[in-house]
């Protein structure tokens, strides 16, 4: 949700409370609702202190799982540079081969997985270019002592990027089923229709309009926290953006230069196969 957005829903939210409440105020008795304000006030105090209760509750659990999201992603951006350096260490083919398949599986990543994670879906492409670098690794020729560190290392930098990526995309569908929201919702409402029967002619207008904004504001308020903790990948502002792997795809491509003898990937620069690569198994 966009900044204008939130503005937006809390304004019309304010407005129409506002115009119920003053409506409300031209139609009541001279006496008021309720003969006890004080008793009136303490049941909407119990029930305010319910639905913040809720709220709280919701919105640590969507806070972390926005955490999770934004660290499983830092995660996997960790691993994948792993990757590239323990291929490093593997005669030169070898090596051009799996940090050539790691950087197109970083350049999948960010360009085509992080949109699609907006809608929640994953991307099929990511993940060929994952079984492409393990196909390309079994099939490397290894030996010696250094090899064979090297093949431990991989292995867990393996397992720490597809972990990564696991975590990365659980936190892309709605952590808030539906019927959470029904009940955080109808909490709302309730709050806010409570405040309504305080209206009264024998109170000034700015007290009573001072009245419903705050409570309106308050429980729209938590509500858009708790919508926006629940999409932690789009185009809004906030919004978790492949930052971590970007940079390490950067560093990746700039040691690539310097240290390859084969300077072009099998795939462009948004993580598609390129053309001339139909002997590989990916494909865009």
């Amino acid at each position: 949700m966009k900044l204008w957005q939130i503005v937006t829903i809390l304004v019309a939210a304010n407005v129409i409370a506002t115009v119920v409440m003053f409506t409300l105020r031209r139609r009541m008795s001279p006496s008021g609702h309720f003969r006890d304000s004080q008793l009136a006030a303490g049941a909407l105090a119990v029930t305010g202190t319910i639905f913040a209760v809720l709220v709280g509750f919701v919105f640590l659990l969507a806070f972390q799982s926005f955490q999770t999201a934004r660290s499983s992603s830092q995660d996997e951006a960790v691993a994948a540079i792993g990757l590239f350096h323990v291929a490093e260490q593997l005669p030169d083919a070898e090596r051009d081969r799996l940090q050539a398949d790691v950087v197109c599986y970083s350049r999948s990543v960010v360009h085509i997985e992080w949109p699609a994670m907006a809608d929640q879906r994953s991307s099929p492409l990511v993940e060929d270019w994952a079984s492409q670098t393990a196909q390309d690794f079994e099939r490397a020729q290894l030996g010696g002592s250094v090899a064979s560190g090297a093949e431990q290392s991989w292995f867990t930098a393996t397992d720490n990027l597809q972990r990564g990526r696991r975590g990365r995309l659980a936190e892309a569908s709605n952590f808030v089923p539906a019927a959470i929201w029904l009940l955080l919702i109808a909490g709302g409402v309730v709050v806010v229709a409570y405040v309504f029967l305080f209206a009264d002619l024998r109170e000034g207008r700015l007290p009573q309009w001072a009245m419903i904004t705050a409570v309106t504001t308050a429980v729209t308020a938590s509500l858009l926290m708790v919508g926006y903790l629940n999409r932690p990948y789009g185009d809004h502002e906030g919004a978790i953006d492949p930052n971590a792997m970007r940079d390490v795809l950067r560093t990746m491509e700039r040691e690539r230069d310097v240290g390859s003898t084969h300077h072009s990937p099998p795939c462009d620069t948004t993580g598609r196969a390129a053309r001339g690569t139909s002997d590989r198994s990916v494909s865009g």
